[in-house]
């Protein structure tokens, strides 16, 4: 049976919402058998509960394509927006928030929806957080771009206001990236 992609990205997704066996695994296990894919059963070396999981053929993050697996291992994603605003009168204010993500703790398997830019992926997923999270999407940075920039000036009576903002992304243990292949 051939491995169709996009049958195992509709699948996941239709699961959005709901909280299956709460499992990570199960989610993309019977995504991509049920589109023609073979078991990480059959293609993982001492298949168990604890191990990292194998999908098909390796690929790298920059090859990734929609109904492609991720496999997490210690996995964190900390992005920081820092926000500096210069008053016409010279006063201002630096803020800096920081949000992190992490998956795998120690392992934790996601599917490739689609590629938002290079790096960049949009994934369905499920446990997380850990033994609660039912299947969502989001967005996740696999490789950390160039910090980002943006300089805003906001007109006023006595002059500009001038707002910097600066993004940055730092990424620990990518994932392994898997091709899957067909049963």
């Amino acid at each position: 049976m051939t491995y169709i992609a996009a049958n195992a990205v509709a699948f996941a997704q239709r699961q959005t919402g709901r909280y299956r066996d709460g499992e990570c695994w199960t989610l993309i296990e019977d995504a991509v058998v049920g589109a023609g894919g073979k078991s990480s059963r059959g293609l993982t070396p001492n298949f168990s509960a604890q191990s990292s999981y194998v999908w098909g053929t390796g690929v790298l993050i920059s090859a990734l394509q929609a109904g492609d697996v991720l496999q997490f291992t210690r996995y964190s994603w900390t992005r920081s927006i820092t926000i500096d605003v210069t008053n016409p009168d010279g006063s201002g204010s630096v803020n800096t928030t920081t949000q992190q993500e992490v998956r795998g703790a120690p392992n934790h398997t996601a599917m490739v929806v689609r590629v938002v830019s290079p790096g960049v992926v949009e994934v369905v997923e499920q446990n997380i957080p850990t033994a609660t999270g039912p299947v969502q999407t989001l967005e996740l940075v696999l490789t950390a771009p160039a910090p980002s920039t943006e300089t805003t000036r906001t007109p006023g009576r006595d002059g500009a206001t001038v707002t910097v903002t600066t993004t940055s992304d730092a990424v620990t243990n990518p994932p392994r990236c898997y091709r899957p292949i067909s049963s």
